[in-house]
């Protein structure tokens, strides 16, 4: 059997578990079932406008500690321009344009002066801000409430005192941008370490970072040529639809060829079990000494035997996992509709506007538009969708009413993130499984964080340490 580790999905948890590989000498042979890596985060050319368009909008913070070495290690940390400190600008129908800014104090002082001097919310909405500041950082985060694991993020906004109005036009937002799910669903174990790494740390984490180029030139070129600069290598439309396993060593109870049937049905979940590679779509089989999956939840259900499923409890809790889905959408203009890179959209269906145009430093007049947590909407036709952003659009921004939209292309990632409900956190697996040699990483596994890109990159790096230390 080969000694290289066998890694299914080039998104970014595949590309970090890879390259951290790589470093510390192991041969990766990392396989993508697609022609392109970045998996639900990449971006593409779009021919009729010749601009670069990431298939969803992803944003950095400081406080991705993981994501910022993988990038320094693979040499494109320069391609994403984060914030001298962090500025998030609001719109809503009431007061028109406002914004909160930390200055730069220590912490807390950065978030209490950034709060007292904002415009986006009254006195008695600072004073709910501060007062959950203050209870964040005299709790101890490794010890919460007996209750906490079963509270929502809307339910533990209402235990800490926020009101229904900064819950909805505050936190609410900061929720379904992190989590991709409304707050009445998403789970506060989530939403509490995103608020105390985010906001209530230094200020340097605080701040946002936007790719300066399109989303695979910040990290899939780059990597991959890491990983082969190594002995690696990386190949694309290798389809894996199975996981070859057999008897562990020394397990000689089990028949192996029970696992090699084509249903896999004759497993005996009680017994130990290995992985030893993978089988393709052509029936290719590569075996390997260690297997590391970094597909999403959903896909990773399609490669295990179905007796594992249903009753090995390791697994037991892919069940729980939901898709929650995005749509962006993507709008062309003939002049510019706002000169700010990016806005928070209160009392609106859209939820966040990225001025894309600004961002890439292309002139183009062209924003970025998205509803995450599009549950109620990924069913509405693209030309309903697009009249309702137009007019949210122009009601928030003048400058929209007389701009001509001359191009548009609306994207639906139905399978973008899992829900984080209550029930999919606590279930959420670690990157060792008990089938030995058989390994998971992606921003679905038990990082404690929600799935973002330094969930993901963390995992990569949690599941490789993992492999390395098993020799």
């Amino acid at each position: 059997m080969s000694d290289e580790v066998l890694i299914i999905g080039g998104g970014f948890a595949g590309l970090a578990a890879g390259v951290a590989l790589a470093k510390a000498g192991r041969r990766v042979r990392l396989l993508e079932q697609k022609p392109y890596l970045g998996g639900r985060a990449r971006s593409f050319y779009h021919a009729p406008t010749g601009s670069v368009v990431d298939n969803g909008q992803h944003i950095f913070m400081g406080c991705y500690h993981s994501t910022l070495e993988f990038l320094e290690t693979i040499g494109t940390l320069d391609r994403v321009r984060f914030q001298p400190r962090l500025t998030v600008h609001f719109a809503d129908r009431e007061s028109g344009l406002t914004s909160l800014e930390f200055p730069s104090l220590s912490a807390p002082w950065h978030l209490i002066a950034g709060v007292l001097k904002s415009n986006s919310f009254t006195l008695s909405e600072k004073l709910q801000v501060l007062r959950l500041g203050r209870a964040l950082c005299t709790a101890d985060s490794g010890n919460p409430p007996r209750d906490f694991e079963r509270l929502t993020v809307d339910s533990w906004m209402a235990r800490l005192g926020q009101s229904e109005r900064l819950r909805r036009n505050f936190w609410g937002l900061l929720c379904i941008a992190a989590l991709n799910e409304d707050p009445s669903i998403a789970a506060a174990s989530l939403f509490e370490p995103v608020l105390r790494l985010a906001l209530f740390q230094s200020p340097a984490d605080s701040r946002i970072g936007l790719a300066s180029s399109g989303l695979s030139e910040c990290y899939t070129e780059a990597a991959a040529a890491y990983i082969r600069s190594r002995q690696g290598t990386v190949e694309f439309e290798r389809n894996v639809t199975g996981l070859i396993l057999s008897a562990a060593p020394g397990n000689p109870r089990l028949d192996p060829s029970a696992l090699d049937s084509a249903e896999n049905g004759a497993i005996d979940v009680h017994q130990p079990l290995a992985c030893r590679g993978v089988q393709l779509s052509d029936g290719t089989v590569i075996e390997a000494a260690a297997v590391l999956s970094a597909v999403p939840c959903f896909q990773l259900t399609r490669l295990l035997p179905e007796s594992l499923l249903r009753s090995a409890s390791f697994f037991a809790g892919l069940a729980l996992m939901r898709p929650t889905p995005i749509i962006s959408l993507n709008l062309w203009f003939n002049r510019e509709v706002t000169d700010l890179e990016f806005v928070g959209l209160r009392g609106t269906t859209i939820q966040w506007l990225f001025n894309r145009g600004k961002i890439l430093n292309s002139g183009e007049h062209y924003v970025s538009l998205v509803i995450s947590g599009a549950h109620n909407y990924i069913q509405h036709d693209k030309e309903d969708l697009l009249r309702l952003a137009l007019a949210e659009l122009r009601e928030l921004f003048p400058a929209a009413r007389e701009a001509k939209l001359e191009h548009s292309l609306v994207i639906k990632e139905r399978f973008a993130t899992f829900s984080p409900s209550i029930e999919a956190a606590v279930a959420r697996p670690s990157a060792s499984t008990p089938i030995r040699g058989l390994y998971l990483a992606g921003d679905w596994t038990r990082t404690g964080l929600p799935a973002t890109i330094e969930s993901a990159v963390k995992s990569g790096y949690t599941a490789a340490a993992e492999i390395l230390q098993a020799g």
